[in-house]
């Protein structure tokens, strides 16, 4: 299949033409838009239950039909974005994120509910990617190294505003508003960018969206997501974690056959020829997988150890992503002289040292003292390292492929979420299964990761050849 590729050439004059303030604004706001529906409804799962009586299995696919959509779908929208437009795909992803929490929040029953969160996690899948290549392509300079700080923030933040918000729309009201102030909020987001960003993308060319690539790779990740999230919830001896994660690695390696004979491949070689890019793709899935299990398995030690309610453990958490904020916009130009490796390094050090001490947890432990100086040390060495990882994957692209690279990424945090979620399983449910006596075992696992992160920066950015590469 062969269609027109749009490349943003006029990206930069676009920018610089239009309010960039309001084109960030959207992108930005899409972007928190997004991760809000992963976690808003959490909280508002039992009022949901008892509404449409099932059980909680069944609802657990409330979260699960959004993520496994999403993440099946993110390589393809990245690629639909290098061949249609990022611009117009990024519109087409936040109006069906709309029309989808519409359906979703106006459900009259627990069927439409979940192809409504299907129809959610798809344009997810659609805009996230697009979102952030047109950040590489809109914004230069200073501009840039500003939009990705606060992109940064704004998914940083998004988990835990998420908890936050959705305890105050279902005790305000029910939980259908968890759904449906997407709709207001979706609507806003298409106004600024149609205003701002605008849907012409120049420079085209034919180019083929590689089909039969493009197929196998979304089975590819959906299978393995499939996979991952079965293993969260039931172990790794569970059929069906085992058999979707078998056909995944089949998938992919089918993947890579055709790929490798096709003219124009969907993961070009040349997207993982760079060894900085390598590193940021390993990197940004390693923290992944540690910040995704740190927001799932402190929010079941705050819940159960301490007691606290969804609400108020959605504001426990809530200072991670305050520290993250104040490193992003006002301590990163203290080091923005350094390298953005050695910026990187520097925040996987304390990134390592507060799973470090959060390895100290157990029943006796309190918020004041034990939980919140390491979350707060947390989100600096997050802010710190997130926008390096995210700035030498992107500015080290080819601007034909920035969509697919932006998929590639996007991909590496989904996955290695679903990942993180799925291994830390095994320390958290050791031993006697006490919450209290478990919880140090996840933060050691996690520090020994966040480590993983060290030696990988190390080998790739710094390791025999890393100059002459760079």
């Amino acid at each position: 299949m062969t269609t027109k590729a749009h490349a943003d050439s006029g990206g930069a004059r676009v920018a610089s033409a239009s309010p960039w303030g309001l084109a960030l604004a959207a992108i930005v706001g899409a972007e928190f838009l997004l991760q809000l529906d992963g976690t808003i409804i959490n909280v508002a799962l039992p009022s949901l239950r008892a509404d449409l009586g099932v059980d909680v299995a069944a609802a657990s696919w409330v979260l699960n039909a959004f993520f496994v959509a999403f993440g099946g779908l993110l390589l393809l929208a990245g690629r639909l974005g290098d061949v249609l437009g990022h611009r117009r795909v990024f519109l087409a992803g936040i109006g069906l994120v709309t029309i989808a929490s519409l359906v979703a929040g106006l459900a009259p029953s627990f069927e439409v509910l979940v192809v409504g969160r299907v129809l959610q996690g798809a344009g997810a899948a659609i805009a996230g990617p697009t979102g952030l290549a047109l950040l590489a392509i809109l914004f230069q300079g200073e501009r840039q190294a500003k939009a990705f700080g606060l992109y940064s923030t704004v998914t940083g933040l998004g988990a835990a505003s998420g908890m936050i918000l959705g305890g105050l729309l279902t005790s305000a009201g029910d939980w259908r508003w968890t759904l449906l102030i997407n709709v207001p909020i979706g609507l806003l987001i298409i106004a600024l960018a149609l205003r701002a960003v605008g849907t012409r993308d120049e420079g085209t060319r034919a180019r083929s969206l590689g089909a039969p690539s493009a197929v196998l790779v979304t089975a590819a990740l959906t299978a393995g997501v499939f996979g991952l999230v079965r293993a969260a919830e039931h172990g790794w001896g569970n059929t069906w974690a085992l058999v979707p994660l078998v056909a995944a690695v089949v998938l992919i390696a089918v993947l890579v056959v055709v790929d490798a004979r096709a003219a124009e491949p969907l993961l070009p070689r040349r997207v993982f020829a760079n060894r900085a890019r390598i590193g940021g793709f390993l990197n940004l899935l390693l923290l992944a997988m540690v910040l995704t299990g740190f927001l799932f398995y402190v929010s079941q030690y705050l819940g159960v150890a301490l007691g606290y309610d969804a609400l108020r453990t959605g504001l426990a958490i809530l200072p991670f992503g305050l520290a993250l904020l104040v490193t992003t916009q006002f301590l990163t130009r203290f080091v923005a002289k350094l390298a953005l490796p050695v910026r990187a390094l520097i925040g996987l050090v304390l990134v390592a040292a507060a799973f470090g001490w959060l390895s100290l947890l157990d029943g006796g432990s309190s918020y004041a003292t034990d939980v919140l100086p390491p979350v707060v040390v947390l989100g600096i060495g997050v802010g710190l390292a997130i926008i390096p990882f995210n700035m030498i994957v992107l500015s080290t692209s080819d601007p034909a492929d920035t969509g697919v690279t932006a998929g590639i990424l996007q991909s590496s945090l989904t996955v290695g979420g679903s990942i993180g979620l799925a291994v830390l399983l095994l320390p958290f449910t050791s031993g006697g299964g006490q919450i209290a006596e478990t919880i140090s075992g996840v933060f050691r696992w996690s520090t020994g990761i966040a480590l993983l992160g060290l030696l990988v920066s190390l080998v790739f950015w710094f390791g025999p050849g890393a100059r002459k590469a760079a």
